[in-house]
Protein backbone atom coordinates (compact mmCIF):
# COMPACT_ATOMS: atom_id res chain seq x y z
CA UNK A 1 0.00 0.00 0.00
CA UNK A 2 1.44 3.59 -0.99
CA UNK A 3 2.42 5.77 2.28
CA UNK A 4 -0.12 8.18 2.94
CA UNK A 5 0.31 12.05 2.64
CA UNK A 6 -1.00 11.68 6.41
CA UNK A 7 -2.96 10.28 9.26
CA UNK A 8 -5.69 11.30 11.14
CA UNK A 9 -5.87 9.16 14.35
CA UNK A 10 -9.25 8.83 16.96
CA UNK A 11 -8.40 9.34 20.44
CA UNK A 12 -10.10 7.49 22.49
CA UNK A 13 -9.67 3.41 21.90
CA UNK A 14 -7.45 4.23 19.09
CA UNK A 15 -3.80 5.60 20.48
CA UNK A 16 -5.40 5.55 24.11
CA UNK A 17 -6.79 2.48 25.70
CA UNK A 18 -9.65 3.77 27.71
CA UNK A 19 -12.39 1.80 26.92
CA UNK A 20 -12.49 0.14 30.41
CA UNK A 21 -12.57 3.21 32.04
CA UNK A 22 -15.34 3.97 29.81
CA UNK A 23 -17.01 0.73 31.17
CA UNK A 24 -15.96 1.68 34.69
CA UNK A 25 -17.71 4.96 34.41
CA UNK A 26 -21.19 3.98 32.63
CA UNK A 27 -21.34 1.13 35.18
CA UNK A 28 -21.35 4.22 37.93
CA UNK A 29 -24.12 5.70 36.43
CA UNK A 30 -26.58 2.83 35.85
CA UNK A 31 -25.46 1.59 39.82
CA UNK A 32 -26.38 4.78 41.00
CA UNK A 33 -30.20 4.14 38.74
CA UNK A 34 -30.77 0.68 39.62
CA UNK A 35 -29.83 -0.40 36.01
CA UNK A 36 -27.88 -3.54 34.95
CA UNK A 37 -23.78 -3.06 34.11
CA UNK A 38 -22.25 -4.04 31.30
CA UNK A 39 -19.54 -5.06 30.04
CA UNK A 40 -16.56 -4.27 27.95
CA UNK A 41 -17.56 -7.22 25.55
CA UNK A 42 -21.53 -5.71 25.90
CA UNK A 43 -19.92 -2.08 25.11
CA UNK A 44 -18.33 -3.01 21.98
CA UNK A 45 -21.71 -4.63 20.82
CA UNK A 46 -23.61 -1.61 21.73
CA UNK A 47 -21.66 1.70 21.89
CA UNK A 48 -22.58 4.19 19.40
CA UNK A 49 -22.21 7.51 17.69
CA UNK A 50 -24.30 9.98 18.91
CA UNK A 51 -24.08 8.47 21.91
CA UNK A 52 -27.20 9.58 23.30
CA UNK A 53 -28.52 6.59 21.40
CA UNK A 54 -25.79 4.15 23.38
CA UNK A 55 -27.51 5.80 26.67
CA UNK A 56 -31.12 4.58 25.70
CA UNK A 57 -30.24 1.50 24.86
CA UNK A 58 -28.65 0.63 27.87
CA UNK A 59 -31.55 1.78 29.66
CA UNK A 60 -31.69 5.65 30.54
CA UNK A 61 -34.50 7.70 30.72
CA UNK A 62 -33.19 10.17 28.87
CA UNK A 63 -36.62 12.35 28.74
CA UNK A 64 -36.43 12.43 32.49
CA UNK A 65 -32.22 13.06 32.88
CA UNK A 66 -30.79 16.31 32.65
CA UNK A 67 -28.53 15.08 29.33
CA UNK A 68 -25.70 18.13 30.30
CA UNK A 69 -25.61 16.58 33.90
CA UNK A 70 -25.58 12.76 32.75
CA UNK A 71 -22.51 13.98 30.30
CA UNK A 72 -20.84 15.44 32.97
CA UNK A 73 -21.25 12.59 35.56
CA UNK A 74 -19.86 10.45 33.16
CA UNK A 75 -16.96 12.42 32.19
CA UNK A 76 -15.71 13.25 35.90
CA UNK A 77 -16.39 8.93 36.39
CA UNK A 78 -14.66 8.81 33.00
CA UNK A 79 -11.21 11.02 33.91
CA UNK A 80 -10.90 9.89 37.27
CA UNK A 81 -10.93 6.25 36.26
CA UNK A 82 -6.60 5.09 36.41
CA UNK A 83 -7.23 2.06 33.71
CA UNK A 84 -7.00 3.82 30.78
CA UNK A 85 -3.10 4.36 28.94
CA UNK A 86 -1.73 4.90 26.15
CA UNK A 87 -1.47 1.18 24.18
CA UNK A 88 1.94 -0.49 24.78
CA UNK A 89 2.79 0.39 20.70
CA UNK A 90 1.43 3.98 20.18
CA UNK A 91 4.38 6.11 20.89
CA UNK A 92 6.36 3.56 18.50
CA UNK A 93 4.14 3.45 15.84
CA UNK A 94 3.51 7.21 15.85
CA UNK A 95 7.85 7.87 15.61
CA UNK A 96 7.24 4.86 12.95
CA UNK A 97 5.01 7.13 10.57
CA UNK A 98 7.45 10.32 11.58
CA UNK A 99 10.28 9.19 10.26
CA UNK A 100 8.95 8.66 7.42
CA UNK A 101 7.97 12.52 6.91
CA UNK A 102 4.09 11.06 7.63
CA UNK A 103 1.92 13.61 8.70
CA UNK A 104 -0.21 13.13 11.77
CA UNK A 105 -2.92 14.77 13.47
CA UNK A 106 -5.40 14.07 15.38
CA UNK A 107 -9.68 14.35 15.57
CA UNK A 108 -11.79 13.11 18.33
CA UNK A 109 -15.30 13.52 20.37
CA UNK A 110 -13.27 14.73 23.41
CA UNK A 111 -13.46 17.93 24.74
CA UNK A 112 -10.75 19.94 22.88
CA UNK A 113 -9.21 20.97 26.19
CA UNK A 114 -9.42 17.77 27.88
CA UNK A 115 -7.54 16.34 24.64
CA UNK A 116 -5.00 19.10 24.48
CA UNK A 117 -4.23 18.46 28.43
CA UNK A 118 -4.22 14.20 27.82
CA UNK A 119 -1.86 14.15 24.85
CA UNK A 120 0.93 16.26 26.64
CA UNK A 121 0.12 14.39 29.52
CA UNK A 122 1.37 11.47 27.65
CA UNK A 123 4.19 13.60 26.43
CA UNK A 124 2.97 13.28 22.55
CA UNK A 125 1.56 16.60 21.91
CA UNK A 126 4.50 17.60 19.07
CA UNK A 127 3.57 14.28 16.86
CA UNK A 128 0.49 16.02 15.78
CA UNK A 129 0.21 19.05 13.12
CA UNK A 130 -3.60 19.83 14.12
CA UNK A 131 -5.39 18.47 17.08
CA UNK A 132 -9.43 18.86 16.58
CA UNK A 133 -11.39 18.21 19.65
CA UNK A 134 -15.42 19.42 20.46
CA UNK A 135 -16.74 22.37 22.35
CA UNK A 136 -18.39 20.38 24.96
CA UNK A 137 -18.79 16.45 26.31
CA UNK A 138 -21.47 15.44 24.53
CA UNK A 139 -19.47 13.12 22.12
CA UNK A 140 -22.31 13.69 19.46
CA UNK A 141 -20.39 13.81 16.47
CA UNK A 142 -17.07 15.11 14.61
CA UNK A 143 -18.12 15.16 11.53
CA UNK A 144 -18.08 18.74 11.41
CA UNK A 145 -14.74 19.79 12.92
CA UNK A 146 -13.20 17.18 10.38
CA UNK A 147 -14.39 19.68 7.88
CA UNK A 148 -12.48 22.18 9.32
CA UNK A 149 -9.48 19.76 9.58
CA UNK A 150 -9.75 18.24 6.18
CA UNK A 151 -9.35 22.45 5.24
CA UNK A 152 -6.56 22.93 6.58
CA UNK A 153 -5.01 19.38 5.45
CA UNK A 154 -5.36 20.77 1.88
CA UNK A 155 -8.21 18.32 0.83
CA UNK A 156 -8.36 14.59 0.61
CA UNK A 157 -5.34 12.98 -1.13
CA UNK A 158 -3.66 10.55 0.52
CA UNK A 159 -5.63 11.36 3.65
CA UNK A 160 -6.61 8.35 5.87
CA UNK A 161 -8.71 8.51 9.19
CA UNK A 162 -7.78 6.06 11.56
CA UNK A 163 -10.00 4.77 13.95
CA UNK A 164 -12.18 2.44 15.91
CA UNK A 165 -15.78 2.90 15.41
CA UNK A 166 -18.47 2.73 12.63
CA UNK A 167 -18.28 6.66 13.37
CA UNK A 168 -14.51 7.14 11.70
CA UNK A 169 -15.59 5.59 8.49
CA UNK A 170 -18.82 8.20 8.50
CA UNK A 171 -16.71 10.51 9.03
CA UNK A 172 -14.24 9.58 6.36
CA UNK A 173 -17.13 8.67 3.96
CA UNK A 174 -18.31 12.15 4.76
CA UNK A 175 -15.09 14.39 3.83
CA UNK A 176 -13.80 11.50 1.11
CA UNK A 177 -10.99 10.56 2.68
CA UNK A 178 -9.86 6.70 2.91
CA UNK A 179 -10.11 4.66 6.34
CA UNK A 180 -8.76 2.25 8.38
CA UNK A 181 -10.21 0.67 11.88
CA UNK A 182 -8.78 -0.44 14.79
CA UNK A 183 -10.41 -3.49 16.29
CA UNK A 184 -9.04 -3.55 19.74
CA UNK A 185 -11.55 -0.37 20.96
CA UNK A 186 -15.29 0.94 21.41
CA UNK A 187 -16.52 -1.78 18.91
CA UNK A 188 -16.15 -5.32 18.20
CA UNK A 189 -14.64 -5.99 14.80
CA UNK A 190 -17.71 -7.74 14.02
CA UNK A 191 -18.95 -4.19 13.20
CA UNK A 192 -16.35 -2.58 12.20
CA UNK A 193 -15.94 -5.25 9.03
CA UNK A 194 -19.25 -4.37 7.84
CA UNK A 195 -17.95 -1.07 7.05
CA UNK A 196 -15.67 -3.01 4.14
CA UNK A 197 -12.66 -0.75 5.22
CA UNK A 198 -9.07 -2.36 6.26
CA UNK A 199 -9.96 -3.37 9.93
CA UNK A 200 -6.58 -4.70 11.92
CA UNK A 201 -6.01 -5.58 15.60
CA UNK A 202 -3.59 -2.80 16.40
CA UNK A 203 -1.76 0.53 15.03
CA UNK A 204 1.23 -1.30 14.72
CA UNK A 205 -0.59 -3.34 11.82
CA UNK A 206 -1.47 0.00 10.54
CA UNK A 207 2.13 0.81 10.10
CA UNK A 208 2.49 -2.25 8.27
CA UNK A 209 0.06 -2.37 6.19
CA UNK A 210 1.49 0.64 4.74
CA UNK A 211 5.17 -0.53 4.59
CA UNK A 212 6.58 1.59 7.50
CA UNK A 213 8.78 -0.34 9.69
Amino acid sequence: MEKPRHIVWDWNGTLRDDVQAAVNGMNALLRARSLPEVSVEVHRELFSFPVRNYYAALGFELEKEDWEQLSHDFITAFLSDKSARLFPDTVRVLERFRSVAVGMSVLSVSEKNVLDRALRHYGIRSFFENVRGISDHGASSKAGIAVDLFRSLGGVDGVWIVGDTTHDKEVADGVGCMCALVSRGYQSRRRLEACGCPVFGSTSEVADFFGIR
